[in-house]
């Protein structure tokens, strides 16, 4: 069975002003699920890039369709998206299934709709407003990064041995630390922790501070070119040193 969808969006709100144009052909079958777009976009999304002159994506031969192979059930979420500028309240109370509508949304960079989802970047914490996880995924250069907690010390044990069982050869961390005067502060480097006594260079790690008593706006700082060398110190009897 085949499906033809049209659809022309003008939304005069400053998030949609950037969609113009928008069709859609969409190709559904009960075997293979799969979808055929021929989709215009806003700035910088997959639709942008996939019209582009430089995609190399292949085209059916007979009608020049592009096809793209991703989930149907979710992809009717983004047309209506499309459609409304709005996301069902059924998604919405539904994990699993808003987890899945921002992975394709990210795949597709659809960033007003990613926006919309407010999907938690650092989840299952304690310590981070959503300003601030807005923030560090500023400070870390993607503001869609979604992170997975690996260690917290209140839940998972204070303590080196505890910090390194969870966190050794687990990649890039962003470390946060709470104050007892409730500062934030922390570090990021893209070095996995070990426990072999010794510097690590990091031209990318940083240090950050959210929340300090002397009310200085949340800051990025970089570790100076001379001393990447250093940027971190891995030890077994030592919590994370930068």
């Amino acid at each position: 069975m085949t499906t033809i969808l049209e659809n022309k969006l003008i939304n005069e709100s400053n998030e949609q002003k950037e969609w113009k144009d928008i069709k859609v052909k969409l190709v559904a079958t009960s075997i293979k699920a799969m979808v055929i777009l021929n989709i215009g976009g806003e700035k910088d999304t997959f639709f942008t890039a996939l019209f582009s002159k430089e995609s190399q994506l292949e085209r059916d031969h007979n009608d020049g369709s592009i096809f793209i192979d991703r989930t149907g059930k979710i992809f009717t979420y983004i047309l209506e998206y499309f459609r409304t500028n709005t996301v069902p309240i059924n998604v919405m109370k539904d994990e699993t299934l808003l987890n899945s509508l921002f992975i394709e949304a990210e795949y597709f960079r659809l960033y007003s709709l990613m926006d919309r989802l407010g999907i938690i970047y650092f989840p299952n914490g304690s310590l981070l407003q959503p300003t601030h996880q807005r923030k560090l995924n500023e400070f870390y250069g993607k503001i869609y990064q979604r992170w997975e907690l690996i260690y917290k010390a209140s839940r998972h044990e204070f303590g080196a041995n505890a910090f390194h069982s969870r966190c050794n050869n687990q990649g890039p961390t962003t470390t946060i630390i709470q104050s007892n005067n409730n500062y934030l502060f922390g570090g990021y480097t893209s070095i996995p922790w070990t426990s072999d006594g010794s510097y690590k260079n990091d031209t990318t790690a940083f240090l950050f501070t959210l929340i300090n008593p002397c009310h200085i706006p949340p800051t990025k700082d970089l570790i100076n070119s001379d001393e990447t060398g250093n940027a971190v110190y891995h030890h077994t009897d030592d919590d994370p040193i930068f």
